[in-house]
């Protein structure tokens, strides 16, 4: 009996350590985790690194902040200037209440197993999921190809390919170091439209043409709370697993492809995230900053990056991250950046940068952090960066805003008319509803300091295009606007003004909408850009193309219009993040081999 008692304890001890090395070689597999790998890896995160059953998840470390520096938060808000401080089965099974990091829903049993799950309909409050089919691409290679070859009807950038140049030597070196000898694995928070995917994507094809070099990227996993982005995910990157909350999760976390509690993908080498702006937004009157309602978000990602150690991150946020509120000391940039180097072994620094000076004939100011891992090794110092940012790799755009633009006659264009003239018909008003009171004499002020003189007539008129789906005030904002314009052009004839090459904003109040010539003011989600020469605004896929995504190789498939320009508003630019990525990627040398996977 002792010796039988002894032989199986020897068993059972092998077979943990067999099970713990099979977990450990997720993270190095090149195909998406079967249902029992991942049911193992939970097993193994249950137990912990001993193979001993924990607790519960460990606590988070201690910040060390003594050595943390503060950010100049009294430069010019509106340069471009970089910023710099220095300057399993039985998971399954068990109730819901073990699940480190997930509240409130227990997953279910016996589900089939398939990694190629995505959002489809929303229905009674839950999402619903559609298989996807299973020679689905879920990763970049070099055979991979950022044109599908088809003709686009939106005109070609070229900032892969412009972007490439000043890095060529560069990348010839990393070749030789052993970019391309494995795959990269990559994941998003925020994920949005998932611009970092199309980026590297369009990055892997160059990369290849050039150097015949074969970058493979494993998208590892994508997050979104929103269902639209979810959805949009599911039909155009298709990541190995899709989450829905990236609070709800710390070491494991619900995977809506999966249905079941699965293990939050480790050691990265790429990390991207978009955390929300609405708190640092210079159109939020509060700017409660990370005060805010959303600032948890910014602080789950910095719980992901502290818990989960990617060898490199790439956080994207608004130009108001850099002002400082009134009665405030600092911008909220500074103590971002103590937050984010603070975070132990990672070398930090920001720049911000302009969508117009990559290529995008768009106005869109937006910061961009990068941080390095020690494991990672740094082949040029962060502040190097600044001249391939500024100068190298910065080119304006080649075409106007106005070779984006659709023919009116395109099928998109009339199913937005269409939808538009069958609202009006059934409700009897206007879609876009404006609140009667203070605007009218801010908008009769503004008269006044344009010299706007009361015979004058309207530049807009009344019906003209699209305008007659306009509420009275938003009508307003545009002819205030095209005054505005008129008066810089030094004409102010309504002809002129049918004619012009401007775009404007005018969804929001006068006070605050622009407008630019041959290039529109930045995107938003609320955005209503208003195209003088064609007497219409811009419609979603038309937003995404001036955010640099490939539209006409986009599977758009039961996303609405309204959905569309949500998606470009909150989007990175492709070619902006396509910028930092591929400085990562030729300055950062990964680590050739996965490290062991650590629970302590």
């Amino acid at each position: 009996m002792e010796a039988a008692s002894l032989s199986n304890g020897l068993l059972e001890k092998v077979t943990w350590q067999l099970t713990a090395r099979q977990s450990m070689e997720m993270e190095d597999q090149t195909e998406p985790p079967t249902k029992r790998q991942c049911v193992r890896r939970l097993v193994l995160l249950k137990r912990g690194a001993g193979g001993v059953r924990s607790q519960g998840p460990p606590e988070p470390g201690e910040v060390d902040d003594s050595e943390a520096e503060i950010i100049d938060s009294d430069s010019d808000p509106d340069s471009e200037s970089s910023f710099d401080p220095s300057s399993e089965v039985e998971a399954a099974e068990s109730s819901s209440s073990e699940y480190v990091g997930y509240r409130g829903r227990r997953p279910k049993r016996n589900r089939v197993w398939s990694p190629y799950r995505g959002p489809q309909i929303r229905s009674k409050g839950l999402q619903k999921y559609q298989e996807v089919p299973s020679d689905v691409s879920t990763g970049i290679s070099s055979g991979s190809s950022a044109s599908s070859g088809s003709s686009s009807r939106f005109p070609e950038t070229g900032w892969a390919a412009s972007m490439f140049e000043p890095l060529r030597q560069h990348f010839t070196a990393a070749a030789r170091a052993g970019l391309g000898s494995r795959p990269l694995r990559f994941g998003t928070d925020c994920s949005g439209a998932e611009a970092p995917w199309f980026a590297l994507k369009a990055i892997s094809s160059e990369l290849a043409a050039q150097l015949s070099l074969s970058l493979e990227v494993q998208h590892r996993f994508a997050c979104d709370i929103q269902a639209v982005s979810r959805q949009f995910i599911v039909q155009n990157s298709q990541p190995w697993v899709l989450f829905s909350d990236l609070l709800e999760r710390l070491d494991t976390g619900y995977c809506l492809q999966a249905k079941m509690m699965v293990p939050v993908p480790s050691q990265l080498d790429l990390y991207v995230a978009g955390f929300p702006c609405k708190d640092f937004s210079i159109l939020n009157s509060n700017r409660p900053c990370l005060q805010g309602p959303h600032a948890s978000t910014f602080h789950g990602v910095v719980e992901y990056i502290k818990r989960h150690q990617p060898a490199t991150f790439l956080l994207e946020n608004v130009q108001g991250l850099t002002m400082k509120k009134k009665g405030q000391a600092k911008a909220p940039i500074t103590e971002v950046m103590e937050i984010l180097r603070s975070l132990e072994g990672y070398q930090v620094k920001g720049w911000s940068v302009n969508s117009f000076n990559y290529h995008l004939p768009q106005n869109r100011m937006r910061v961009y952090i990068v941080g390095v891992h020690c494991r990672a090794k740094l082949l040029l110092p962060l502040d190097a960066w600044s001249s391939y940012i500024r100068e190298d790799m910065a080119c304006e755009p080649q075409v106007p805003a106005h070779s984006f633009l659709l023919d009116d006659a395109e099928v998109e264009v009339q199913a937005e008319l269409e939808r538009l003239e069958t609202y009006r018909a059934e409700h009897g008003r206007t879609e876009i509803a404006g609140r009667e009171g203070r605007w009218k004499a801010t908008h009769d002020n503004l008269r006044k300091e344009l010299g706007v003189r009361p015979d004058e007539g309207p530049l807009i008129p009344k019906g003209c295009g699209w305008s007659r789906f306009l509420s009275q005030r938003t009508q307003d904002t545009l002819e205030l606007q095209a005054f505005r314009m008129a008066k810089k052009q030094g004409s102010i004839d309504a002809k002129d003004v049918a004619s012009s090459k401007f775009f404007a904003e005018i969804s929001r109040s006068v006070l605050y909408g622009s407008f630019r010539e041959s290039q529109t003011p930045c995107l938003t989600p609320g955005s209503r850009i208003w195209i003088f020469n064609k007497q219409r605004w811009l419609i979603g896929p038309e937003m995404l193309a001036l955010q640099g995504f490939p539209v006409d190789e986009l599977n758009l498939e039961g996303i609405k219009d309204q959905q569309l320009r949500l998606l470009a508003g909150n989007a990175m630019s492709v070619p902006v993040v396509g910028l930092f990525l591929y400085l990562i990627l030729a300055f950062v040398q990964f680590d050739g081999e996965p490290l062991a996977e650590t629970l302590d």
